[in-house]
């Protein structure tokens, strides 16, 4: 992967542990800052997993889409269930 292919990866999952804050605010914006954590380490796994078995959904470059927004989201979705006393306060 290229320097453009790493900065296009981190903005995308940077929109998306955005948008997943601002449809399940927080008083805190630390919260925000660990969606966009967590969005960047399930892009990250999602991508590479999808290359490890060979799926090729939806490219765009070097970046594996069709793995790495699934692998994202489900990161984010997780962290929000094992967090459910977290978003409470």
């Amino acid at each position: 992967m290229n320097v453009p292919s790493i900065l296009l990866g981190l903005v995308i999952a940077t929109l998306i542990g955005a948008l997943f804050f601002a449809f399940r605010p927080s008083r805190s914006y630390r919260r925000l800052g660990y969606c966009i954590l967590i969005a960047w380490i399930g892009f990250a796994v999602g991508h590479f997993t999808a290359e490890l078995i060979g799926l090729d959904l939806w490219s765009a470059g070097a970046i594996n889409l069709g793995g790495a927004l699934p692998g994202c989201l489900l990161g984010l979705v997780g962290w929000q269930i094992l967090s459910l006393r977290e978003w409470e306060k």
